[in-house]
This record gives structure tokens, C-alpha cells and sequence, in this order.
């Protein structure tokens, strides 16, 4: 994680100086959402369990079983608003077959005023799920303006509106 960070620092520097960018700055602790451990080990996961570099093992929740064959090369810990995930690369070296294709083909676009369209002429809404839930956003928001800056009541409600989002 560390070759990482300096990995990061010394782009920063490059882009510096060959894009004329601004000095780089310190960030403050909502800046950054993710952090990269770009070397695992050979056994890493557990049942349950992730075993992180400088940290150790971290109970976590498999959303899926790694399949057999496949090894791990990459763990990323990425913080959302619902908390935080581990984003794992992996690798297999596999010969992918010549297909040959048949059957209908379909082509497909998307658009503005319908979500997408199909060359067969059947045509799909576009969902609107913000619609549905603006009204407590705006109460939310409005509660918001209200909150001092820099307040734990202020970072939760503003965790409560990310969530929403």
C-alpha cells in the first residue's frame, strides 16, 4: 500500500511539472475513497477472511466464491457511503476459442427521452428513481443548510444523503 501512496505522490510531481498543474496538496480525509495493496499473498482468503498487508486479517462478508484456478493479484479497499468493500483483481491464464456466431442479431441504443431502444421496435422507459426519492432528499437538504460547519450532526446527516444517493 505504501509503494502505492508513493506511486500516487510521484505522479502528482510528474504532472507537476510536464502539465503545469499546481504543487500537490495535502488531502483532507474525504478526498481519498480508495486504497490499493498492489501485491497479495498466495493463501489471503479465508472463509471469511482477508488477510491484508500491515494490517492482518479482516473478518469480511464473500458476496461470491473466488473460483478454482484463479489467483488473487490485487486488493483495493474502497469506502462508499454504505461502507466499506474490497475490490479483489484476479488472474487466469485461459485460451478463449474462435466462436462463430449465429442467430438473430439485435442492435440496441440509448437515448435520452426513452432509456433504450431495440431494432426489433420495442422501447423501454427509463427508470426514474431519483423522482422517487426527491422529496426526502430535499428535506434532508434543507436540514442540512441549518447544521454548523465541521459538526458530527452535519457529517451524519450528510452520510444519510449520500446513502440516499
Amino acid at each position: 500500500m505504501l509503494q502505492q501512496v508513493l506511486r500516487t505522490l510521484d505522479r502528482a510531481f510528474a504532472d507537476m511539472q510536464s502539465k503545469k498543474l499546481g504543487f500537490p496538496r495535502f488531502k483532507n480525509k474525504y478526498r481519498m475513497h480508495s486504497y490499493l495493496y498492489p501485491q497479495m499473498l498466495k493463501d489471503c482468503v479465508k472463509v471469511n477472511q482477508i488477510k491484508l498487508p500491515q494490517i492482518g486479517w479482516v473478518k469480511f462478508r464473500k458476496s461470491r466464491d473466488i473460483p478454482d484456478g484463479f489467483e488473487i493479484k490485487q486488493a483495493r479497499i474502497v469506502r462508499r457511503a454504505s461502507g466499506y468493500f474490497v475490490m479483489l483483481s484476479m488472474q487466469l491464464n485461459v485460451n478463449i476459442p474462435e466462436v462463430q456466431f449465429k442467430g438473430h442479431p439485435l442492435g440496441i441504443d440509448l437515448g435520452l427521452d426513452k432509456f433504450l431502444a431495440t431494432s426489433d421496435g420495442e422501447l423501454v422507459d427509463r427508470p426514474r428513481f431519483l423522482n422517487q426519492l426527491q422529496s426526502k432528499r430535499k428535506l434532508l437538504q434543507r436540514r442540512l443548510k441549518n447544521k454548523k460547519k465541521g459538526s458530527n450532526n452535519r457529517d451524519k446527516l450528510n452520510q444519510k444523503i449520500a446513502r440516499l444517493h
